[in-house]
């Protein structure tokens, strides 16, 4: 027999304060599981990115970066603090940047982040130009003690400037007109000027004593301000100075004239002493160029400052995302590639670097690399944003206004302890039935070069371009180099493709797209997804020798792909049929090969590298940094070619986000406007059938 269930004996205000306290506890217990889970994840780093880009983690790459980093830094981020006022594209760059911040903050103990705007924040950005003055102070020093001792010169002219002006003043005769004596005429002009000049000079100080106590010191606007007054007022006494000395001999002067003009040249003589000091310091020094190009990106826009023990970095966020073009061609739209993992990470790990190296392009023929009209800028900037030394050297020469041959300048010499890598650019060939070419064979010069350097420790890329000479066995020591490296580039011949045309015609083609790239290399393992562009591309043959170990970079694939060797003229190329004997699967342009513990990169193309194929955009040549660029692989391709090169791997992996491949597609015009539908159409339909169900099933109940 079942025992009956003793009823409740408790009140209805117990039953009540019972199950408020059961919910109370639920509740703070509910609380307190959300709090722990978010402190485990955000203290342990225990979370789950799920966003397109991974945009609030950190790559592998980043994370083996900050493993190595020794010492402390600091992460500044200087954007608007009003950033629910700033719209578009802009305001969502900020946010990134500073939740990107944080996540280098939250990985490593030894980098914290701040978040300052620097219009508001006065007592923590003087902090933080304090900083910048610490790790700048060895190369601030000399400017700043000029600085010291121009100011100092100012405030002593002073009084010797006050006492000549006296002088000049009190010998000028108010009742004479001053072109009738020359004395008079030289009291008046000179005291002239030495009033303006006393005018400019306080005015100079006052705002030297204005500009020093700013957030962040203009050095070189101060000292050219004082430098300017000082040098000023040195002519200015030189003049009086002759002048008066002359005047004073000349038997036609007064005798009191005479007196006060020697009394004058005196103080003239005086007062320049006194300036030889503060000019000489300051033409012998010359404000910092890094300080300045912090200071001009710190002043110009948004930025985030790197701080190490002593060093600086300033990368501008205008620099930190671009339009990224792929798939625009489905989509006609482009989409925001950021790029600002891949600039932080860059920026600690080049803090790190005690002698970066430097890169001599070779040019010896087709005009200069670097400078107004060079062809290399673009990928030659990104090398310095990284603080390699970057330079150019042609061993053959320039050509005189009058057409005559001008011998080389002396060849770049690097730092005690400093790697260089040569980039030597295609190359022109022997012109021995040219009168003018007087100069040694370049070609000659570049190949000793080489291999001094190779041996010395030095590294090398070679950029070849197909020369129709070279099927007639015209001696080329360039490539009787690689040759004992195992490389044959087959220069007297270029890849060409059959393609088929709308018309359903085939065409010959000599433009290659490449987005599918070989792994094993740093070098391209970190392009995946990247298209780069190529043309008049040579093959080049890979043999075994010795111990040389090669790693393919490039190559062209297709389904009737073909070596052509009738280089003879554009014609030539452009009417070739395919060639069954001469066709392959592929053709390997670009090889990087080790040997010994030497590097070389060789890639059989002319101008992939080159400004007109990296600034490629979607609006043409140039407009690359606008819509982004057409070709991205080009130019990560090159760079990360010279950070192998130069041995330094790690810099490779510093470009991880703009290397991402979306893990979303774009979706297509169709494809959207089918989703818009169902969600603008569809889901009240739905809800309204459902609707329907429910007082259907009602109705029969």
């Amino acid at each position: 027999m079942s025992r009956k269930q003793k009823p409740s004996t408790d009140s209805q205000a117990v039953r009540r304060l019972k199950f408020g306290l059961n919910i109370t506890v639920a509740v703070v217990a509910a609380l307190g599981i959300v709090v722990l889970v978010n402190w485990i994840a955000s203290r342990q780093y225990l979370r789950l990115d799920l966003t397109q880009d991974r945009s609030y983690s950190l790559s592998a790459q980043s994370k083996a970066v900050l493993h190595k980093l020794e010492g402390d830094y600091r992460i500044v981020t200087l954007l608007p603090n009003d950033l629910e006022v700033t719209r578009g594209q802009e305001a969502l760059v900020y946010r990134r940047v500073r939740d990107l911040s944080d996540e280098y903050a939250r990985y490593a103990d030894h980098v914290t982040a701040e978040h300052l705007d620097a219009r508001g924040d006065i007592f923590k950005a003087e902090q933080l130009n304090a900083a910048i003055a610490q790790a700048f102070g060895d190369e601030l020093a000399p400017v700043i003690k000029a600085i010291g001792l121009g100011r100092t010169a100012l405030k002593e002219l002073g009084p010797l400037n006050g006492e000549l002006i006296a002088v000049l003043m009190a010998g000028l005769d108010t009742e004479q007109a001053p072109t009738e004596d020359p004395a008079q005429n030289l009291y008046q002009v000179a005291a002239t000027r030495c009033k303006e000049i006393s005018q400019t000079a306080e005015l100079a100080g006052q705002q030297t004593d204005e500009l020093l106590d700013q957030v962040l010191v203009n050095y070189a606007g101060i000292k050219g301000q004082i430098q300017a007054v000082l040098t000023d007022y040195d002519a200015v006494l030189g003049v009086v100075a002759d002048r008066g000395g002359q005047l004073a001999r000349d038997n036609t002067s007064k005798d009191a004239d005479k007196e006060r003009l020697l009394q004058v040249v005196e103080l003239c003589r005086q007062a320049q002493e006194k300036l030889v000091a503060p000019l000489q310091q300051m033409d012998a020094v010359e404000p910092s160029p890094r300080y300045n190009q912090v200071l001009y990106s710190l002043t110009t826009g948004a930025s985030v400052v790197v701080l190490g023990a002593d060093r600086v970095k300033v990368v501008p966020v205008s620099e930190m995302w671009r339009e990224d073009a792929r798939g625009y061609e489905e989509t006609g739209r482009t989409q925001p590639q950021y790029l600002i993992e891949e600039k932080l990470t860059g920026a600690l790990l080049s803090m790190t670097l005690t002698q970066p190296p430097m890169v001599v392009f070779i040019t010896s023929g087709g005009g200069p690399a670097l400078g107004e009209r060079g062809r290399y800028n673009i990928v030659a900037q990104r090398l310095q944003s990284a603080d390699f030394r970057v330079t150019q050297w042609n061993p053959a020469g320039q050509m005189s206004s009058m057409g005559q041959p001008t011998p080389p300048a002396p060849r770049p010499q690097a730092e005690p302890g400093q790697k260089t890598i040569w980039v030597v650019l295609p190359t022109p060939g022997d012109q021995m039935n040219n009168p003018m070419m007087m100069m040694a064979n370049p070609r000659q010069q570049i190949a000793d070069l080489l291999e001094e350097r190779l041996d010395a420790g030095d590294a090398a890329m070679l950029l070849l371009s197909a020369d129709g000479a070279a099927s007639f066995a015209v001696a080329n020591p360039i490539t009787d180099l690689l040759a004992n490296w195992g490389l044959t580039p087959q220069l007297d011949r270029i890849v060409l493709e059959e393609i088929q045309q709308d018309n359903r015609r085939t065409a010959t083609s000599l433009q290659f797209l490449v987005d599918t790239w070989p792994d094993g290399l740093a070098i391209t393992t970190a392009l995946n997804g990247m298209q780069a562009g190529f043309r008049v591309a040579c093959p080049i043959l890979l043999s075994q020798n010795g111990d040389v170990v090669h790693h393919r970079l490039i190559e062209l694939k297709g389904s009737r792909l073909w070596a052509h060797s009738d280089l003879s003229s554009p014609e030539a190329v452009q009417n070739a049929k395919f060639s069954e004997p001469d066709s392959a699967e592929s053709f390997t342009i670009g090889v990087a090969s080790e040997q010994a513990g030497k590097r070389l990169v060789t890639v059989a193309e002319t101008i992939w590298a080159s400004d007109p194929m990296t600034g490629l955009g979607l609006l043409g040549p140039g407009t690359a940094e606008l819509t982004g660029a057409a070709f991205p692989a080009n130019s990560e391709l090159f760079i990360n070619s010279v950070f192998w090169l130069a041995g330094l791997e790690d810099l490779i992996a510093a470009s991880p986000r703009s290397q991402d491949v979306p893990r979303i597609k774009p979706m297509t015009a169709d494809a959207l406007w089918w989703h818009q539908t169902a969600l603008l159409a569809g889901m009240p339909a739905g809800a309204l059938l459902l609707g329907l169900g429910v007082w259907w099933v009602r109705r029969r109940a």
